[in-house]
C-alpha cells in the first residue's frame, strides 16, 4: 500500500503523487472499496481514482529511487533492442514492453524504434503509425520518471537521456 505523498508510476496516467485516499461504491454490489486519489505529475488538472486492493500489480508502483534511476541510466548502454521479425511483431512486442510498466523495457522500446527510424529513414520511409506512438508513450513515461525520481525538469531528462542514447550506438 502506498502513502499519502508517494510518487507512483500509475499505468495509464504516468507519474502520479498519492494524494488521499477515498471511499466509493462498487456498481451493482452495494460494497464500498478503497481508492487511492492520485494527482499525475504532468497533467495538474486530472484526478485519478485508482483501487486500492487491484489485481493487476503492475498498474501502480513507486517509482524509481535516485540511486535506481542513476543504475539504469549507467545501464541504458547495455540494454538491447527488442528482436522481432515481423512489421507486427515487433508493434506487439513495444506493447507489450510499454505495458510491463517498467523502465529498462521502456528504454528497450526507444532504442529499437529509435533503430528502426534510423533504418527506415534511409530507405525513405517514415516509421509507421504505430511505433510512432509506442515510441512516443516509451519517452513520456521513462523522462516523466526519471525526472521525477532525479529532481530534474521533464525537459531536460529528455535531452540527458537522448545523448546517453545517442552515445550508446
Amino acid at each position: 500500500m502506498f502513502a499519502e505523498g508517494d510518487f507512483i508510476s500509475h499505468g495509464t496516467n504516468g507519474v502520479c503523487r498519492v494524494a488521499g485516499f477515498t471511499q466509493m461504491d462498487v456498481p451493482g454490489t452495494g460494497e464500498k472499496k478503497e481508492y487511492y486519489i492520485l494527482k499525475p505529475v504532468y497533467d495538474s488538472n486530472a484526478t485519478v481514482y485508482s483501487p486500492v486492493e487491484s489485481g493487476d500489480t503492475l498498474k501502480c508502483r513507486r517509482i524509481l529511487t535516485e540511486a535506481e534511476a542513476g543504475k539504469l541510466i549507467k545501464a541504458i548502454p547495455a540494454l538491447t533492442p527488442i528482436a522481432a521479425g515481423e512489421r507486427k511483431e515487433l508493434e506487439e512486442k513495444c506493447r507489450q514492453a510499454i505495458a510491463s510498466g517498467q523502465c529498462s523495457e521502456w528504454v528497450r522500446v526507444i532504442k529499437t524504434l529509435w533503430e528502426d527510424r534510423r533504418s527506415r529513414m534511409e530507405q525513405g520511409k517514415k516509421l509507421t503509425a504505430a511505433s510512432e506512438r509506442f515510441l512516443k508513450q516509451a519517452e513520456e513515461k521513462l523522462y516523466g520518471e526519471l525526472a521525477v525520481s532525479l529532481g530534474q525538469k521533464k525537459q531536460e531528462m529528455e535531452s540527458y537521456i537522448c545523448g546517453v542514447l545517442e552515445g550508446a550506438k
